[in-house]
């Protein structure tokens, strides 16, 4: 049963990675044309506008998304369709009105909220933003629920394929015409607007719910994601404050060079987002049927190849993090380097123990949620007020650094204290040890030859091929690995027997 989970697991983040690589790159394209060609001064508006409607849409949704997520997956496991439906319209009843009434705010008192960063440019950008917030709970309701059911080729088309591609097609084509900073403000509204019909779709293919009684369960669903609404409110903060603080104490520019400095690191969050959409469904299922013990076993899985994976791009990106944004962005932003390496160290962490917290949320206690992410928003809003000043953006991520790390560490030693489980192992150090000789070749190499686009793609191909060559002297891969390169492979038609049979070898 145990191959069973993990086969389960390894198919969904197959589909999920491929989605969320392709959906987060066409996301970044949008940023670095914006970033590029409209300069720090416009990308910090934008970034400033996103920050404050993004906060305001995650309040109304009052942590539905995750709710609906778990009780899809535990009343799937039970076979109680009348109660999946009774989820999803609760949600839609609770969320609905509250995201009208936060628009209609924003948009009132848009001027008044763009005093206080003394930015007046901010306010007709914030007014066009805030007719997207009840577009985005619709669509959050029906993603979530998409996601309860683990058919995550429906939540990558809907939540990476689609608005990632659609705001690209009119950011250019708006930009192209000569709109400047509202045609990039009219594109990620537009893709908003979009999404829930999108969602709403995949929904009904797989579950036509307009055909089944519901069976209303509002008190189970609002004491469950209650907690979670002020999780992930003040999760916001913590996402949001140094940029909203950076605009206060600062410049729009700063906010700007900062935000391109975050979206670069923030990419490593595709590889444990393939992994943990699926992971939360599958284990709540496990869960419901009380198999503890494959749960502990998919958890170390799942953490050890997102480890795996994430860390020699770590090593990579803080090694050459001058000539990245450089590259990326242009020599405008490359006094964001410092700051880059901060945040890229920060997404490192909060991948590597991120499925482990998700465990959390499974057994129900969401309330440690919010404690944790309580104290983490405390810790970052003091040290963004201390630091900011003195340090500017990269007193910014030390802030955002110092904050998740300590929310990080606090979920990990409460889900070992209620259930046990913890997946660290001796390969950990082994990959450790593989990434850190690689890099160290690679950092001779590039020390006697000038560094371009070209030379950096040469190396990080040498620098790969090095570390999977030690990690098989190592012995690092297990039999759960080939397991889980089989099952990619057949979800996602892209071969690897060649890899698997060498691997094999030295399993």
């Amino acid at each position: 049963m145990h191959d069973e989970s993990l086969l389960k697991v390894a198919k969904g983040a197959g589909i999920v990675f491929i989605g969320t690589a392709v959906g987060m790159l066409l996301a970044y394209i949008s940023v670095l044309i914006i970033a590029r060609f409209l300069g720090p001064e416009d990308y910090g508006l934008i970034s400033l506008a996103s920050a404050v409607t993004t906060i305001a849409s995650t309040v109304v949704l009052v942590g539905m998304p995750e709710g609906i997520v778990r009780f899809v997956s535990f009343y799937k496991g039970r076979g109680e369709r009348g109660k999946i439906k009774g989820v999803i319209v609760s949600a839609i009843q609770i969320v609905l009105p509250l995201s009208i009434l936060a628009s209609s705010i924003i948009f009132l008192f848009a001027d008044s909220i763009s005093s206080i960063f003394k930015e007046q440019e901010l306010a007709p950008i914030l007014r066009i933003f805030s007719i997207g917030i009840p577009f985005y709970g619709l669509y959050y309701i029906f993603n979530s629920a998409v996601g309860g059911f683990q058919e995550m080729k429906y939540v990558v088309l809907a939540r990476d394929i689609f608005q990632n591609a659609f705001r690209l097609l009119i950011l250019v084509s708006l930009l192209i015409l000569g709109y400047g900073i509202y045609g990039a403000v009219f594109a990620y509204t537009f893709a908003i607007i979009g999404a829930p019909f999108v969602a709403f779709f995949c929904l009904n293919k797989i579950f036509p719910f307009w055909r089944e009684k519901a069976v209303f369960t509002r008190k189970e669903l609002l004491s469950f994601s209650w907690p979670l609404m002020f999780a992930g409110m003040l999760g916001l903060v913590m996402g949001w404050i140094d940029t909203l603080m950076l605009g206060y104490f600062l410049t729009a520019k700063d906010v700007g060079i900062y935000r391109a400095s975050l979206s670069t690191a923030s990419l490593l969050k595709i590889v444990p987002s393939s992994f943990t959409s699926i992971f939360f469904p599958v284990v709540t299922e496990l869960y419901s049927k009380g198999m503890h013990e494959e749960i502990k076993d998919t958890n170390y899985a799942v953490t050890k190849w997102i480890f795996m994976i994430v860390l020699p791009l770590v090593m990579l990106m803080v090694l050459f993090s001058d000539d990245v944004l450089n590259i990326l962005y242009g020599s405008a932003y490359i006094t964001g380097a410092y700051a880059f390496c901060i945040l890229t160290l920060s997404y490192f962490f909060i991948s590597i123990m991120f499925p482990t917290g998700q465990i959390i949320k499974t057994v129900g206690r969401t309330k440690l949620i919010m404690l944790n992410t309580s104290v983490g928003a405390f810790l970052d809003a003091i040290l963004n007020y201390l630091l900011i000043p003195r340090y500017g953006i990269e007193g910014a991520a030390l802030a955002t650094g110092i904050s998740v790390l300590t929310v990080s560490l606090l979920s990990f030693a409460e889900v070992f204290k209620i259930t046990h489980i913890q997946p660290v192992r001796i390969n950990y150090a082994k990959i450790f040890t593989a990434s850190l000789i690689s890099l160290s070749m690679i950092y001779l190499l590039t020390r006697q030859i000038k560094t371009s686009i070209y030379i950096l793609i040469a190396m990080f191909v040498l620098y790969i091929s090095i570390y999977f060559l030690l990690l098989l002297i190592m012995r690092t891969f297990e039999r759960e690995d080939v397991i889980v390169m089989k099952a990619i492979e057949a979800r996602t038609g892209i071969k690897s027997e060649w890899i698997r049979n060498v691997i094999g070898k030295f399993v």
